[in-house]
């Protein structure tokens, strides 16, 4: 197959994935087993200090145990600190969902975001929140050190923030040589590691158009760097307001933005899918052209699954 036929049957082949955060657990279980049931491709849970999570590691080992088939994962996991997470630390919470979940993990990192309002709510937890630049830097160091101590050999490392003398991680993981690792990603540098280090990148909140800008210059780099772009995992995250009539989708928009705290012209609702199923499966047209292969999506009456199946009935049931 050729790299510019791979391109052209990526360009209708989405694997779509739900998004999922909260601290009702028995109504989060319940999600994730009817979400494993529809057959969505992947479940994430939030990682944080957030107020609208638990811890998120413990929480992907219980997911584990209440899913079949979906890949799971953290929505992203930090590690711009060692107490968010040390790469050693980690390698082995990763090793054990993996474990948990026999081979579904898909470890899903972040350098984290720019506005102050982030920046001050992991310094409240006495968490460093570097610059850019560092946090890009310490999340290429991470994904380095992860992939060696998966080999379950002795690593001896020295690098600019961590050294490692005869560390070993076993067991090792289920997937070999690892779980892949996923890098959102919106800025040059951060794209610039994720075209050197990860198996697939994500672009949060962002519209057709903006997606492929992003995703031109990933391609460049993967290029650069020597890589296959074709076979090379690109994700968008977006909201999903799904109704069956027009006044539906009316009404749950305005239960959406009321809950968001948004008004009805705010940018994000230009990078949700709003509509009936026909609408919302043109505008997944445009992000596959635009060259998604993957969807994590926040369905907007979560933790109540009508949204989710109506989207696995409608618009992953189509060939």
């Amino acid at each position: 197959m050729t790299p510019s036929d791979a391109s052209a049957i990526l360009r209708f082949v989405i694997a779509s994935g739900v998004q999922t955060w909260g601290t009702d657990v028995v109504a989060l279980q319940h999600y994730w087993r009817r979400a494993d049931e529809l057959g969505y491709a992947r479940i994430t849970y939030g990682d944080g200090l957030w107020g609208w999570t638990h811890d998120g590691w413990t929480m992907l080992g219980a997911l584990a145990g209440h899913t079949r088939r979906a890949r799971l994962g953290p929505a992203v996991t930090y590690c711009f600190d060692p107490s968010s997470h040390h790469p050693s630390w980690l390698a082995k919470r990763a090793v054990t969902v993996d474990h948990l979940s026999g081979g579904r993990l898909d470890l899903r990192l972040a350098v984290g975001a720019e506005d102050s309002a982030t920046a001050a709510a992991w310094r409240s937890h006495a968490i460093p929140y570097p610059d850019a630049p560092t946090r890009v830097a310490l999340v290429a160091e991470t994904i380095e050190i992860l992939e060696r101590l998966w080999t379950g050999e002795a690593v001896d490392y020295q690098g600019r923030f961590y050294a490692l003398r005869d560390a070993r991680i076993v067991p090792a993981p289920i997937q070999k040589p690892g779980p892949p690792i996923w890098l959102a990603a919106m800025g040059r540098g951060a794209l610039g590691v994720a075209a050197r280090r990860a198996a697939g990148w994500e672009a949060s909140y962002v519209t057709p158009a903006a997606f492929g800008e992003r995703w031109e210059r990933l391609r460049s780099s993967l290029e650069d760097a020597e890589r296959p772009w074709w076979d090379y995992r690109r994700s968008v995250e977006i909201d999903v307001v799904l109704g069956l009539t027009g006044a539906e989708v009316a009404e749950a928009l305005d239960r959406f933005c009321a809950a968001r705290g948004i008004e009805a012209r705010d940018p994000l609702l230009a990078t949700a899918l709003i509509g009936t199923p026909d609408v919302v499966a043109a505008r997944i047209e445009e992000y596959a052209a635009a060259g998604a292969t993957d969807l994590m999506l926040g369905f907007a009456d979560f933790p109540a699954t009508r949204m989710t199946e109506l989207f696995a009935e409608r618009v992953l049931a189509r060939e």
